[in-house]
């Protein structure tokens, strides 16, 4: 049991915020399937994401907890797909520890 402790108390929240770059706007047709395809493969992993548009229609953001290896894994596979027309960033977001609390009530931890 200390091994899944453990890895229950190394799991944190995380912010990827992505902003359309001048220009780039054709190709995110094109790579929404893929990042789509990518967040459905990381929920049915166990994890989750949310994510969103804000109402300037050009930045996103993505939420989702793991530990600190996998969301720099996500992040590098999510930022290749969209390095032409997004700039993106990682964010640890120790803002919002609700999320974790109700994670672990719904029993998916």
């Amino acid at each position: 049991m200390p091994i899944i402790s453990e890895v229950i108390n190394d799991r944190k929240l995380w912010v990827i915020i992505s902003s359309r770059k001048d220009g780039g706007s054709d190709e995110l047709e094109v790579i929404r399937p893929i990042i789509e395809k990518l967040n459905e493969q990381w929920f049915e992993k166990g994890d989750f994401v949310w994510t969103g548009r804000f109402d300037d229609k050009k930045t996103s953001m993505a939420i989702f907890e793991s530990t600190e290896d996998k969301a720099k894994n996500y992040f590098e596979e999510y930022s290749k797909i969209c390095a032409d027309s997004l700039d993106t960033k990682l964010y640890q977001w120790d803002a919002l520890p609700l999320f974790t609390i109700l994670e672990r009530i719904q029993g998916k931890i």
